[in-house]
């Protein structure tokens, strides 16, 4: 992208508020990727207000000007009715102009007609707390996918510090993590989200967004728990699903209740973090033990109590 890499240019010569107003104004110009970047920092509302609907409007800009991965995000905006008409037949329209230029979206397009209709057979672990297993709530196909594209996604797991508000390396989760904001959030995506809700019972848009995680090994996530003290919106449900079984280790095992479990790909794992009272059950303290060899993957819902914005990681 030669616009970034002349705005990369000013912003190295100590000048970065120059190198923002340099994008902005190629946008207001026309610029396809100018509209496309000006989109992206409206959707993360990082430097400004958030405003997915400027966004959808920048995106308009920079799809009419000929930027097949502009379409590919306005289709999964469009799909799920992010800063703009929710309309599914519009989004399958730009996802397949797109698809004749960007290689993820002609994937994302070809795998649409092999997503299957599951429901999964529930297995109870624990009434009290609350654990079951849906057996089989993805289709492997559906996992191989999930995993190619999260894939060139990744980053290592980051939490937001509180004093600062800058992100540093978690200091118990040390995996490598791709988060499915509603802009990544393809139409495949948003049709297995939608399956996690009905297998658990929930509202889709109360949960955050799909997180999937790749260890390697001697990665873990430490002991900790999902829901937190005075949160808000608690994250009632934590669902996890398994993506593949190529990898020794990696058990979820939750130490207060002496269970350990190893579910297969496809399966999914749900249970209940907080009790009625929306306060942290300290029985479903939970860990991901370390892998020993191989990748384990999985993804990840973390579900409120009641509608989150997935933008939003507070």
């Amino acid at each position: 992208m030669k616009l970034l890499e002349q705005a990369g240019a000013i912003a190295r010569s100590g000048r970065p508020q120059d190198a923002v107003r340099f994008i902005e104004q190629a946008a207001e110009a026309g610029d396809p990727d100018g509209n496309f970047l000006v989109a992206h920092w409206l959707l993360y509302g990082t430097d400004r207000p958030r405003d997915a609907t400027a966004a959808c409007h920048r995106l308009e800009r920079a799809v009419k000007n000929g930027k097949a991965e502009a379409a590919r995000v306005l289709a999964h905006l469009a799909a799920s009715g992010t800063g703009c008409a929710q309309d599914w037949q519009r989004a399958l329209a730009l996802l397949t102009e797109a698809a004749k230029a960007d290689a993820v979206a002609a994937a994302e397009l070809a795998m649409l007609p092999q997503l299957s209709d599951r429901a999964g057979d529930r297995e109870p672990v624990s009434s009290d707390p609350q654990i079951e297993i849906v057996r089989g709530l993805f289709a492997l196909e559906e996992c191989a996918y999930l995993i190619r594209r999260a894939e060139p996604l990744l980053k290592p797991s980051f939490v937001d510090d509180g004093k600062t508000g800058i992100g540093r390396p978690d200091p118990i989760r040390t995996s490598h993590g791709a988060a499915f904001v509603p802009h990544e959030e393809d139409l495949v995506v948003q049709a297995l989200n939608r399956r996690i809700a009905s297998a658990t019972g929930t509202g889709v848009h109360n949960a955050e967004a799909l997180y999937v995680m790749r260890y390697t090994p001697g990665q873990q996530y430490h002991p900790h728990l999902d829901a937190l003290p005075g949160l808000a919106n608690q994250r009632e449900w934590t669902a996890i699903a398994y993506l593949n079984d190529a990898f020794e280790g990696g058990a979820t095992a939750f130490p207060e209740l002496g269970l350990s479990l190893r579910l297969g790909p496809g399966d999914l794992l749900l249970f209940r973090n907080s009790d009625a009272d929306q306060q942290p059950d300290l029985r479903m303290r939970h860990a991901g033990e370390p892998v020993t060899s191989g990748e384990k993957w999985i993804a990840t819902r973390w579900i409120r109590h009641r509608p989150h914005d997935p933008y939003d990681r507070g």
